[in-house]
C-alpha cells in the first residue's frame, strides 16, 4: 500500500498517480536517486512509501526542484523512454541567471553530443536575469553548463557558477512544467509546480513576474 502522507515531511508533493504513472514535485536538496554515499533519493523514498515498481526516466539535479514523471508499469517505462527519445515530452524551467541575456538558443555540444537549450527572458534584467528555459535535448547538467558557457551562470550554482554560486543558498533552477502523453491512454497531460518559497524571493528580486506564463 502506497502512502502519500509519508512523502510530505520530505517536501515531495504528489501531483498525479494511477496504475501506470506517478508525477511529483521534488524539493531542492533531494537527489533523484541514491548516490555513491548511499543516501536515499527520491526514487528510494517512493519505493519505501509503497510504489515499489517506481522507475525514473529523467532526473533533476539534487539542488534543483520541480516536476518529475515516474513510471510504475512496463507500459509506462516504454512510453516515457520513447517520449524523451523522440522529444515529444516538453520540459520547461524557470531560472535566475547572474547576467542579462537576450532570447537565444544555446546549442554548443556537450560531451560530444548535440545539445539545445532555448532561453527567453521573463522580464527586463535587474542585474540578475529571470528566464524561462525549454530543454530541446537532455544532456547531463545541460542548462547549468550551457548557462555557464554563455557567461550567464545560474545563481546559486556551486558547481558551474563560480562567484554566482555564492549568490543564493540554493540553485535557482526549477522544473516548472512538464508535458507528456499518458503511457496507455495517449491523451496529452500537462503538469505544473509553482516556484517554491526558497526560490520565489530571488525570482521577484530578478524582476520575475508573478505569472511567468501570462
Amino acid at each position: 500500500m502506497s502512502s502519500e502522507a509519508s512523502l510530505r515531511p520530505l517536501g515531495i508533493d504528489l501531483l498525479f498517480q494511477d496504475e501506470h504513472l506517478l508525477v511529483v514535485s521534488k524539493p531542492s536538496g533531494l537527489a533523484s536517486q541514491a548516490g555513491r554515499d548511499g543516501e536515499p533519493g527520491l526514487i528510494e523514498h517512493l519505493q519505501a512509501a509503497g510504489w515499489t515498481s517506481a522507475h525514473l526516466h529523467h532526473r533533476l539535479d539534487q539542488p534543483a526542484s520541480g516536476v518529475l514523471a515516474i513510471a510504475l508499469s512496463p507500459a509506462a517505462d516504454r512510453s516515457l523512454a520513447q517520449q524523451l527519445r523522440d522529444r515529444s515530452a516538453s520540459r520547461t524551467y524557470l531560472a535566475v541567471l547572474a547576467a542579462p541575456v537576450d532570447e537565444v538558443v544555446w546549442d554548443r555540444p556537450l560531451d560530444g553530443k548535440s545539445a539545445r537549450t532555448r532561453v527567453r527572458p521573463a522580464a527586463p534584467a535587474r542585474g540578475y536575469q529571470s528566464v524561462i528555459v525549454t530543454l530541446e535535448t537532455g544532456r547531463t547538467h545541460q542548462i547549468r553548463r550551457h548557462a555557464a558557457m554563455a557567461g550567464a551562470p545560474i545563481v546559486g550554482d556551486q558547481r558551474y557558477g563560480a562567484e554566482a554560486g555564492r549568490g543564493w543558498p540554493r540553485l535557482a533552477l526549477h522544473a516548472a512544467r512538464l508535458g507528456i502523453s499518458h503511457p496507455t491512454q495517449g491523451g496529452a497531460m500537462r503538469f505544473a509546480a509553482p516556484l517554491p518559497e526558497d526560490l520565489d524571493a530571488l525570482w521577484r528580486l530578478a524582476g520575475g513576474p508573478e505569472d511567468p506564463w501570462a
